[in-house]
């Protein structure tokens, strides 16, 4: 019996080549600088420690945002993880079918238990009477990394598979014996993970 053994780096680095974007897309910066937090297109990051990891033949797996105006950047070593791309013009004058919020909970409840069975998660919906109705907060203790939930998760926000578009792909859901198909209707996924 052979066995294959899986070091943490390697299982980020296949996720970020899940989620990776094409360089000179436009991005929404929601990381841990919360004084930062805005619009930015993306570059590969070049800074100390990836152009080492570059040096060695390892995959530089982090992103340098630049201001979408100036060029300039701003941030380095961003992970893939804290940002989300923008749909492009086309993109949002398509029509399509949504699915409501409630639904996309629905959904992530079912990606969760399938991605990680051994852990119980608390997946709730914002105020109905504000604009955080379309919020989806996911809480868990123990169990997976933030980084892990994050990338099982991307693709409810955006959609990684086809370069230079970015709307989210429709999911199907099934409650009841029956089926809902749509765009998943999501403004933020609030991740909170308790060690």
């Amino acid at each position: 019996m052979q066995h294959t053994t899986f070091r943490a780096a390697d299982v980020n680095n296949n996720a970020y080549l899940d989620l990776r974007l094409t360089p000179g897309t436009t991005v929404t910066y929601h990381g841990s600088k919360t004084e930062a937090h805005g619009t930015y297109t993306v570059q590969p990051c070049a800074c100390r420690h990836c152009a080492a990891r570059v040096a060695v033949g390892r995959l530089s797996n982090r992103y340098a945002l630049h201001s979408p105006t100036t060029n300039k950047r701003v941030l380095v070593h961003v992970r893939h993880t804290s940002v989300t791309p923008l749909p492009t013009e086309d993109e949002l004058q398509e029509a399509g079918i949504f699915l409501p919020t409630k639904l996309v909970a629905v959904h992530l409840r079912r990606i969760l238990r399938e991605a990680f069975p051994a852990t119980t998660f608390s997946v709730r919906i914002g105020n109905q009477r504000t604009d955080a109705r379309y919020d989806i907060t996911v809480r868990w203790s123990g169990g997976p990394s933030r980084t892990a939930v994050a990338t099982a998760t991307a693709h409810l926000k955006a959609s990684y598979s086809t370069p230079g578009r970015y709307t989210a792909r429709p999911v199907t859901v099934t409650t009841s014996g029956r089926h809902r198909s749509g765009r998943p209707v999501l403004n933020n996924l609030h991740l909170h993970h308790t060690v």
